[in-house]
């Protein structure tokens, strides 16, 4: 659900021009205003304020089919934006879809965190955000193909494949698979299932102040905003900007994005693996790696937007497989952080918040960048700019570097008397 879900996320990037064509855009300056910023804007806003929705129904009602109800709001109008006639129909339809993103994700990592116990936690995340990070690469890969073979009605197309699958797995996941008991992993609360769910099932306003009031939480859910802009270059304007400043075709530009797609996919999945040894060693270690990445990450984004004639080369394939891998790296890290801290009964909460700037600053970050396009002469130095807001992002991390540790030994300590109380 994960894969296909994330799948239709970029399809607008590879076909801008076609999409454009088609709902009668003209200039370059709509098309990078209307596709490039309103859209992502309001899809990831819209995302946010069902996350916060989602992460409070899911303290009081069954994840499972919470999951199941968002995923499939979503994905019918990914369905239906592939009918559209018109850029108001366009644009409600991809709106909507702002539904599925923003819902499944505080539930879908709730579930992780009561799948798992801490010992495989973050390579557990690693392989959710490996589906979400392949679903991204091939549904892009398949927007440019199709795109190229039919520049009318292959974006159309796009749409339309990638969003039925989800119907059907939808209805396995329903019928095949449960729902784990909240925080039956945990050691603190072993032994006393039957009271887990009576007594972590309800959610109030203490404890969102309570979430908030956690260094390691409040650092990460504000980088998240900084952090998103430059990915609003990568996953909205790069296919344009490789097709636009190097001449290359729809299919060619789409290529490389897709080899850098398949790196962050790797790199998140890494990012799990070697997240995960660290913490076993030193648990500081773990947000270390996420803050060094994400500093190091400008240096070869940086190299991609001012490649010169280094784009022809045969290395540049490779090279954008590489910085895919290093800018991914924190992505599962950050996401088994948030379970790490907070108490299994506030954990969709917590992500509800975090998906909340995270959405907030990936619908910015669009947003922002096209309008940064208007306040610089050429495009280069404009993605430059967005490509710098890495640097805020990365300085956020150093409260998550000295509290992790910290934080997370507090919240055993505060589950240890939960279960004092539960006996």
């Amino acid at each position: 659900m994960a894969f296909f879900l994330f799948a239709d996320q970029n399809l607008i990037a590879p076909n801008l021009k076609n999409i454009a064509q088609s709902l009668n855009l003209q200039s370059q300056e709509e098309i990078d205003t209307y596709l490039g910023g309103f859209i992502p804007a309001s899809f990831f806003i819209l995302g946010g304020i069902v996350s916060l929705s989602i992460g409070y129904l899911s303290q009081k009602f069954s994840r499972k089919y919470l999951l199941i109800g968002t995923v499939v709001l979503g994905e019918l109008p990914c369905f239906l934006t592939g009918f559209s006639t018109s850029f108001t129909e366009f644009f409600i339809y991809r709106t909507l879809c702002g539904f599925g993103l923003g819902g499944v994700f505080p539930i879908l990592f709730s579930l992780i965190g009561d799948y798992f116990t801490v010992k495989s936690r973050v390579i557990a995340t690693g392989y959710v955000s490996l589906a979400m990070g392949l679903g991204i690469s091939i549904g892009q890969l398949l927007g440019g193909i199709l795109g190229q073979a039919d520049p009318v009605n292959g974006w159309r197309m796009s749409f339309i494949v990638l969003s039925v699958p989800s119907f059907f797995i939808v209805a396995v996941y329903s019928i095949f698979c449960k729902e784990p008991v909240r925080g039956g992993v945990e050691r603190e609360l072993q032994g006393k299932a039957e009271f887990q769910d009576e007594y972590i099932h309800r959610i109030t306003l203490k404890d969102i102040k309570e979430i908030i009031k956690i260094p390691t939480n409040l650092a990460i859910f504000l980088q998240g905003i900084p952090g998103c802009v430059p990915w609003g270059v990568f996953f909205v304007f790069l296919v344009d900007y490789y097709e636009t400043t190097y001449s290359m075709s729809k299919v060619e530009a789409s290529s490389y994005l897709t080899v850098a797609a398949i790196g962050l996919m790797l790199g998140t999945f890494l990012g799990g693996v070697i997240g995960q040894k660290l913490y076993n060693k030193k648990k500081y270690y773990l947000p270390l790696l996420g803050m060094s990445s994400i500093l190091i990450g400008i240096i070869p984004c940086y190299i991609l937007l001012h490649a010169g004639e280094f784009y022809k080369s045969i290395f540049f394939a490779p090279f954008n497989f590489f910085t895919g891998i290093i800018i991914a790296l924190p992505v599962s890290n950050i996401r088994s952080m948030l379970i790490n801290v907070n108490l299994p009964k506030t954990r969709s909460a917590a992500f509800a918040l975090y998906n909340l700037t995270d959405d907030l600053g990936k619908g910015l970050g669009p947003a922002l960048s096209a309008l940064i396009l208007t306040l610089f002469p050429d495009r280069t130095t404009a993605f430059t700019v967005s490509i710098l807001f890495w640097i805020p992002c990365g300085l956020i991390w150093l409260p998550i570097v000295k509290n992790f540790a910290k934080d997370e030994e507090s919240m055993h300590h505060k589950l240890a008397l939960q279960a004092k109380l539960i006996n």
